[in-house]
């Protein structure tokens, strides 16, 4: 198993966290990172790939680096997300909390103040991440448009305003 970060921090938690001596660690930028060629069963990415300015050629690499029939899945936030040029909340004339979708059509760079100030994100639509994956070879087994449910709501009150919109996309794709 590897782990593959371009944050030391987030590498040092990740060690912490898990405390497995099979999983190597190793310090990469994704934008340049070549996994080895056919070894893996699964790659798996929480909320990286939307961070990728090359997506295109690091599908084709994680696609060259899984076994015949390995999968990869991931997370990113969701396209309506990381569309708005103003990432914020907006108020209806009901007062109803609504998110603003503009320049949805316009992909590429955004920056939000998310964590922190400034940061960069990449903004593509849904069909350009299935279309890049497909383009790498993927067969795509999967697509969520992910929302807290009603029970996590009732569990968690402070997320009710998460089901105004898709907070996340995940995507579940095979090498064939």
């Amino acid at each position: 198993m590897l782990g593959v970060d371009v944050s030391g921090k987030m590498l040092e938690r990740a060690r912490r966290e898990t405390d497995d001596s099979r999983i190597a660690y190793e310090r990469a930028d994704l934008e340049s990172f070549a996994p080895p060629v056919g070894v893996f069963d699964l790659a798996y990415s929480s909320l990286a790939f939307h961070y990728i300015a090359n997506l295109a050629g690091l599908f084709e690499r994680v696609h060259a680096a899984l076994r015949p029939g390995g999968s990869l899945v991931c997370s990113v936030e969701h396209p309506i997300m990381t569309a708005p040029v103003r990432q914020e909340w907006l108020a209806d004339a009901d007062d109803r909390a609504t998110w603003p979708v503009n320049g949805y059509h316009d992909e590429g760079r955004r920056v939000s103040n998310w964590l922190a100030e400034g940061v960069v994100k990449r903004h593509r639509m849904i069909a350009t991440y299935l279309d890049l994956l497909l383009g790498a070879g993927f067969r795509l087994d999967r697509l969520v448009e992910w929302a807290p449910s009603p029970e996590q709501v009732a569990k968690e009150p402070s997320w009710a305003k998460e089901r105004e919109r898709p907070f996340f996309l995940l995507i579940a794709a095979s090498r064939t």
